[in-house]
């Protein structure tokens, strides 16, 4: 804003009262370190994913990347081709792996990065009583480290970040740095107690313009739904019946969608993991999720399939 004769911008605070609120400020901008203990004794170079850039930046070197989800893989089969050693560091693995062709590509698939000791050795570990080999007896947890590692490369996605709501807000909402986990949320889209706020698109590891577009149908019926009496006067009866007669699925009272928000924080996700940086992850659940967005929109269709 330029007042006058005055060149210099000056910011403006305007402030008006609005029924609802979307939050459609996006999750893939802030870098999510997760804390990892001893990682001040890592002397190499350390780097977000975001930060990626050319795969001969690393020609010859060995390269930790943590976090083994879309990013991850990705990278580490690029620099596969020019460094000296690639480990892909993943909490769902359990054993020291190698996959990609002999002598090219070659990637050590190691279990999560535990900690980092005084040498700057990568520690890798299995989680305890993982389960049972093949002649059933109890696999027990197993660590593995690498030393002289020359870069670490975090593959651990994005935090979120809603810097405009604080204290001041009047509403109850926790996004710790580090979580990747916003709550109370009931379908990981409305806030539980204030059904007139939503937050699209915090869903990851998905396909993510055709599931916003079908969390913003959901969001939209709602708002219908609840203007219904408010539109009825400018509506005509026929319009007014069918607003109110058609598909779409009206929210649970506040009790249930406060309980199932609750139990969706605390889950780690659709696969139950317990890992609250799962909160928001949905990968092949995805389409489970897109077929009840459509639903409580009023707008699924078998040719969606």
């Amino acid at each position: 804003h330029v007042n006058g004769n005055d060149p210099t911008p000056r910011m403006q605070t305007h402030r008006e009262t609005f029924h609802h609120a979307l939050i459609c400020n996006g999750h893939y901008s802030l870098p999510s370190f997760p804390p990892i203990p001893g990682l001040r004794n890592f002397s190499g170079r350390i780097l977000h994913a975001i930060e990626y850039d050319d795969p001969l930046d690393f020609k010859g070197q060995t390269v930790v990347c943590i976090g083994a989800r879309a990013s991850g893989a990705d990278i580490a089969k690029e620099i596969g081709g020019v460094a000296a050693e690639v480990f892909l560091s993943d909490s769902g693995c359990e054993r020291w792996e190698e996959f990609g062709t002999k002598g090219e590509n070659v990637v050590k698939r190691v279990p999560r990065t535990s900690w980092i000791d005084d040498e700057g050795g990568v520690h890798f570990s299995s989680s305890a009583s993982s389960g049972e080999d093949d002649d059933g007896s109890t696999q027990k947890k197993q660590e593995w480290v690498v030393k002289n590692v020359d870069t670490l490369i975090f593959c651990s996605g994005y935090d979120y970040d809603f810097p405009f709501i604080n204290e001041k807000s009047n509403l109850e909402l926790s996004f710790p740095p580090g979580e990747r986990r916003v709550q109370p949320l009931y379908e990981q889209l409305w806030h539980a107690q204030y059904p007139s706020v939503s937050f699209i698109g915090l869903p990851h590891s998905v396909v993510p313009f055709p599931l916003f577009e079908l969390q913003a149908s959901a969001v939209v019926s709602q708002l219908l739904l609840q203007s219904s009496s408010l539109l009825s006067s400018s509506l005509t009866e026929k319009e007014t019946e069918g607003l109110i007669e058609s598909e779409v699925v009206q929210l649970p009272s506040l009790p249930e969608r406060m309980e199932q928000a609750r139990l969706d924080a605390a889950s780690g996700g659709p696969e139950s993991s317990g890992r609250v940086q799962d909160t928001h992850f949905l990968g092949s659940y995805q389409w489970d999720y897109c077929r009840k967005m459509s639903r409580i929109g009023g707008v699924y269709d078998e040719s969606m399939e």
